[in-house]
């Protein structure tokens, strides 16, 4: 979270000539819910079943997309699976201390609400990064330019293609 999904996939998928989806505004949509309703009202077990289930179906359409997919999204080994078969993934990366000053201040991050964010975002970076790692390419978020990261992504996206 709060490391430039939303941003840098607009951007790329405008600049490939692709759709854009953001998974998160696809569940958002389908259960008529934003995510902390769906997290509060339903678990975030739910939540990530419907997650895994949009995401497929997603991936599995016949269109040039560029998707973003919530933090967790990755965690789920079928996720992953189908990722890799159909997609180049993409790990955007950035330090905690920045992520808090993107998100810090929001209401809208459930795993963040009532809690130690800076603690939070540890532990999950320490339980996640792993997994983030089998991601076929990983940027920084933070030290270049948006225009310049989109040409490097789609420099190795090229480069992977070939």
């Amino acid at each position: 979270m709060g490391v430039g999904k939303t941003t840098v996939g607009t951007k790329l998928s405008r600049k490939l000539g692709h759709y854009f989806i953001d998974s998160d505004r696809e569940i958002e949509d389908r259960e008529r819910k934003t995510i902390p309703e769906i997290f509060t009202q339903n678990g975030e077990e739910y939540f990530r079943s419907v997650e895994e289930k949009i995401i497929e179906e997603i991936t599995l359409r016949d269109e040039e997309i560029v998707l973003s997919i919530g933090g967790g999204g990755f965690m789920s080994k079928k996720t992953r699976e189908i990722l890799k078969e159909k997609a180049i993934t993409i790990w955007l990366d950035a330090p905690i201390h920045e992520i808090l000053r993107r998100v810090g201040n929001k209401n809208n991050r459930p795993l963040l609400q009532n809690k130690n964010k800076r603690l939070v975002l540890e532990e999950l970076a320490e339980k996640r990064y792993p997994t983030y790692a089998e991601a076929d390419l990983k940027f920084e978020t933070t030290n270049s330019s948006r225009e310049v990261l989109i040409d490097k992504i789609i420099s190795k996206i090229k480069e992977l293609q070939k």
